[in-house]
């Protein structure tokens, strides 16, 4: 209490009758008891900001006793980052600028803790307006300010989580009128939604102009407030949306009903982008379709491979027993049906093999042995073979035209197969007394064996369907026989060799089918040139075709799990991951890679960042890297193109781009016949 107010008191009182007296004096009692009964602490302070008068309540919040604190300074117990503060505001107080000043600051206790408090200080002054001394109350509010404190803790980790949880965190309540509303929204909305975060926080229905139409009536009763009385269960949901950058994807999640302390229900729940999940579910089960659908073909044909061969040997073998046994028994219409059915037989089983053949190649499982081998020598032995059906055809086989004889890595009984097939097809589709001109040369890291006839010719609608199975292009109204896989078959066993198959026909003018095939390296071509036959034996045993090794980073689990799952369809191709940039570059520099696959957004740095590392090591720089990212905007694929990448695959996965990726990329290091 003023001291210089209780001593005016005092002296008037000297002068003031006896009634007056005791009322000035119950006054100033009064007055002391409020002043040392106030619940916060109170304190006169001087102008040198010494402590002229303070109560319990002070004493109990700053840890001194009184007779301490009347010995210091109110800023001797100040907390250091404080006092600048109390200066500034005691200056504006002195010099008029403020009537009063209310801030929050920290005192130092004796026992070394903080306490924070509320303090409210105004400037005391004399009839004349000179400043007499300080007046300050001072509430502690330490627990408040731990509460805040807390709070904000609990508000950083929710954001954090909000950050870095994948999908979106939400809390969703509703007004009186029963309209949903956001009351808490993670910053992933602009990510999963695009849409502006402060849109989706004060409109919840904004984020329904992104769903899909059909799914919109079921998001719609998602955000229905619930009825009165109603119980209340958690919710499993899943709908789609349509994104501009990312177009369709499949989000799902989970929330839970709670009941407020006013009464209002809220719902607190998760909302994840479920489109690489489905995807992963969606390959497995295509995965394991095509794996029961390729065992069950497989046990059929084989199955009905057995079940007809049996049969036919003995329709084929006493047909050829009566034809040689029988030849001075029958008459020659007997001769000629029992040549049919022979013929007949032949060409039944010619159907099975080649139907037998396809299944095997389609499904990868045709045995391959790969030789160092001349071309010229495989065609001879070919147009020996068909030498026959060419005399009985009246057709005449040239001699080969040969510039080039340079030696090719094949399996020769299967580039036999295929050169019998198309000298076949050139005798069978030729004009009458028509010719066959076999020709040998060499188109850098390949050498072609082209067979031309001197037939009509196919015209573009035929070689557009020519390599449809069963599909004769009208050749069945012809006479000629024919199953329609022959060329299939061709086609896909050069590929199966790392070779390919080439057709050129003007209209009229004949066709021309080239089968290419990898020339064989140089010391293989002196070997070839050069090489006893104890050496050839040796070369000829088998060396398996060359692996494609892809490395592949990425640090989502889900699509890990679904990129291992596709290339099992494709068993040469080995796959090694690495779950960040730092993995990805320390494991290509160990295993040295054929393929890069690289996700855009790795959790320590971007693909063009971890493309940049490549490209500066010369032991990586040539390995071709393609990237697999959700981002499929034109400009982000063309800055990757700009960056070096020779391929962009996009998410939710297609497989089949994926399948042909890795089929170029295998077609590329088996014909380097070198690993990258």
């Amino acid at each position: 209490m003023d001291s210089d107010f209780l001593q005016d008191q005092a002296l008037a009182a000297a002068a003031t009758p006896a009634t007056e007296l005791a009322q000035l004096r119950a006054q100033v009692a009064r007055y002391r008891a409020a002043f040392t009964l106030s619940a916060p602490g109170q304190a006169l302070i001087d102008l040198h900001g010494h402590f002229m008068e303070v109560n319990d309540s002070l004493c109990r919040t700053l840890g001194y006793p009184a007779h301490t604190l009347l010995t210091l300074r109110a800023l001797d117990i100040t907390h250091p980052d404080d006092i600048t503060g109390d200066t500034c505001a005691t200056a504006d107080l002195l010099s008029g600028k403020r009537q009063q000043y209310r801030r929050e600051k920290r005192y130092k206790r004796p026992d070394g803790t903080t306490v924070w408090a509320q303090v409210t200080t105004a400037l005391a002054r004399d009839e004349l307006g000179n400043p007499l001394y300080f007046v300050a109350t001072v509430e502690d509010i330490t627990e408040r300010k731990a509460a805040e404190h807390a709070l904000r803790e609990r508000e950083a980790l929710l954001s954090s989580m909000g950050k870095f949880v994948p999908g979106l965190i939400h809390k969703i309540g509703f007004d009186v009128h029963g309209r949903a509303r956001f009351q808490y929204i993670s910053d992933r909305a602009i990510e999963m939604f695009e849409l502006p975060h402060e849109l989706m926080e004060r409109d919840y229905y904004a984020h329904h102009s992104r769903v899909h139409p059909d799914d919109l009536a079921y998001a719609q009763r998602l955000a229905q407030a619930p009825k009165p009385g109603a119980k209340l269960r958690p919710v499993d949901f899943e709908y789609r949306v349509i994104l501009p950058s990312k177009g369709l994807r499949v989000y799902g999640g989970h929330a839970i009903p709670v009941t407020e302390e006013d009464g209002s229900v809220v719902w607190y729940g998760h909302t994840a982008d479920l489109t690489d999940k489905k995807a992963l579910l969606e390959a497995r089960m295509a995965a394991q379709v095509a794996e029961d659908a390729n065992r069950a073909k497989n046990e059929f044909l084989s199955r009905v491979s057995h079940e007809l061969r049996t049969p036919l040997n003995a329709v084929i073998g006493f047909a050829q027993l009566l034809r040689l046994s029988s030849a001075g028994h029958l008459n020659a219409d007997q001769l000629q049906n029992v040549k049919l059915i022979e013929n007949a037989g032949s060409h039944l089983l010619g159907i099975i093999s080649d139907v037998l053949d396809l299944s095997r190649i389609e499904a990868g499982n045709l045995p391959l042995s790969t030789d160092t081998c001349r071309p010229s020598t495989l065609l001879s032995e070919a147009c020996h073979l068909v030498g026959p059906l060419a005399s009985k055809s009246g057709i005449a086989i040239c001699p080969a035209q040969i510039s080039s004889d340079a030696a090719i890595r094949i399996d020769p009984m299967r580039l036999r197969q295929v050169l019998v097939n198309l000298l076949s097809n050139a005798i069978k589709y030729n004009r009458p007394k028509g010719h066959v001109i076999p020709r040998i040369w060499r188109d850098g890291d390949q050498v072609a064996i082209a067979i031309e006839d001197t037939g009509p010719g196919l015209t573009a609608e035929q070689q557009a369907h020519l390599f449809e199975p069963f599909n004769r292009l009208g050749a069945e109204r012809s006479g000629v026989e024919g199953t329609g896989i022959g060329l299939v078959i061709v086609r896909k066993l050069m590929e199966a060799m790392n070779g390919r198959l080439e057709v050129r026909s003007p209209p009229g003018r004949g066709a021309t089918f080239i089968a290419w095939a990898p020339a064989a390296a140089m010391a293989e071509q002196t070997a070839a040139a050069t090489a006893s036959p104890a050496i050839r034996s040796q070369d000829s045993e088998p060396h398996g075709e060359a692996e494609l090794t892809v490395l592949y980073a990425e640090d989502n689990e889900v699509n890990i799990e679904l990129v291992r799952q596709v290339l099992r369809l494709r068993p040469k191709a080995k796959l090694h991951i690495a779950s960040n940039g730092a993995d990805a570059l320390a494991m290509a520099r160990a295993i040295r890679p054929d393929l890069f696959l690289l996700d855009m957004h790795l959790g320590d740095m971007t693909g063009f960042e971890l493309a940049a590392l490549l490209q500066q090591d010369p032991q990586l720089s040539h390995i071709p890297r393609v990237a697999f990212s959700a981002d499929a905007m034109p400009d982000q694929i063309h800055k990757a193109r700009e960056s070096g990448f020779v391929g962009y695959l996009t998410k939710p996965l297609n497989v089949d781009a994926l399948l042909a990726c890795i089929d170029t990329h295998t077609e590329r290091v088996q014909q380097s016949g070198i690993k990258a």
